[in-house]
């Protein structure tokens, strides 16, 4: 019991710590989860009962082991969604959600349920949460970002050194934890490698491009972590409709320009935005729209709205009509719902995408459904949602991490 309170109090402290060294890394993480508000609470919680456990304060492991098993649950939606890869804040800034976590977590579950003198029963729970866990995790989509306007063309001839090459920057938080990750990788910097930057068309970093011993290019795309970059000799996460379209006339597929899609740091995606009441479909954590060039809240009119709904002028004064009258509060739907709504079929939202845009991190979102059709009439990939389903339309979160 002894034992357990000590590795358990130890993580709790040690995860409090690297919070408070990072708040504003580990805040931005804790959006994956819409829990970036919750910061300081959260190392409140983690640092008593740190000391608690290590104190041997009564009933401590128990409340510890509810805490560790919120913890792996989140981390298990998380998955089951197609985030896979995403920063977690378990450990400050450092970490991404992944099955080896939430498996460590749920492990940190039985064992703190141990060391308060739990019953047996709850160590069932745990290895069942850790199996699903794993389950889970197997279905999670975990390929690299690739378009087929960025980067080398597939199979074309090279000058980069046979293997992965990792295009990075100094300034790219998302590249040093992709490096950490990464064994035997040729690394471009940005500013050092500038012409192999340019010759390889490198849209932003991390990226990463696969060379065969023949010199010629296998795979590329833009990657969050260790396991997409290693899995880029596998199937990417988008590309047009085979790559032997990129030299037909686009014909029925969306032209350059209509998509409606420089809000991906002014990339052109195939996948076409979803409706959205002020044009970019920028959206809050959870999901409700936002205008896109200041953040502030909007109505389903496209209307700016104070925190109570009220339709709002620039300067934030209420709206009336010609009588004087307060204009009446309209609706705020979120936006994939709005979606589905419009187009009557079912859709939600399962995975994201985490890209830098001007300086700071900025999370693409896809909407989903099980249909074969994207809103431009395109045919569906399966992008990052989870399951059957396929990306319908894409909307964007923007964080206030530095990248």
């Amino acid at each position: 019991m002894v034992f357990g309170s000590v590795i358990c109090g130890g993580a709790l402290l040690l995860a409090a710590a690297l919070k408070v060294a990072d708040p504003t890394g580990s805040r931005v993480a804790l959006q994956t989860f819409s829990a970036g508000f919750a910061l300081w609470p959260l190392v409140a919680l983690e640092g008593l009962l740190g000391v608690a456990l290590l104190s041997g304060v009564a009933g401590a492991g128990l409340v510890a082991a509810a805490v560790f098993a919120v913890f792996a649950l989140a981390q298990v939606v998380v998955l089951a969604r197609g985030g896979g890869g995403a920063p977690c804040g378990c450990l400050g800034a450092r970490g991404t959600v992944s099955a080896g976590a939430a498996v460590r977590v749920a492990l940190l579950a039985v064992l703190a349920a141990f060391a308060g003198g739990g019953h047996p029963v709850l160590a069932v729970a745990g290895v069942l949460l850790a199996a699903l866990v794993a389950f889970v995790a197997d279905r999670a989509p975990g390929a690299a970002l690739d378009v087929a306007d960025e980067g080398p063309a597939i199979g074309a001839p090279t000058t980069l050194a046979p293997g992965l090459n990792l295009f990075t920057a100094s300034s790219c938080r998302l590249c040093a934890r992709v490096k950490r990750g990464l064994r035997g990788f040729t690394e471009l910097d940005e500013e050092r490698d500038a012409a192999a930057w340019l010759a390889a068309r490198v849209p932003g970093a991390p990226y990463a491009v696969l060379v065969g011993d023949d010199g010629r290019v296998r795979a590329k795309g833009t990657v969050n972590t260790a396991a997409q970059a290693q899995a880029l000799a596998g199937t990417s996460r988008r590309t047009f409709v085979g790559r032997a379209a990129a030299a037909v006339a686009l014909g029925g597929l969306v032209r350059p320009g209509e998509a409606e899609a420089y809000h991906f740091c002014g990339h052109i995606y195939t996948t076409d935005s979803c409706p959205h009441p002020t044009g970019l479909p920028r959206i809050d954590a959870k999901g409700l729209p936002l205008r896109a060039k200041d953040g502030h809240r909007v109505d389903d009119l496209g209307r700016l709205i104070d925190k109570q709904g009220r339709a709002v002028d620039e300067g934030g004064e209420l709206l009336v009509d010609p009588g004087g009258r307060r204009l009446p509060v309209a609706t705020r739907t979120r936006v994939c719902d709005a979606t589905s709504e419009r187009f009557r079929t079912p859709m939600q939202v399962d995975g994201a995408w985490f890209r830098c845009c001007d300086g700071h991190v900025r999370k693409l979102v896809d909407c989903c459904t099980e249909g074969n059709k994207r809103i431009n009439g395109d045919k569906a990939l399966t992008g990052y949602c989870y399951g059957d389903r396929k990306v319908f339309c894409v909307m964007f979160f923007q964080t206030k991490v530095p990248c």
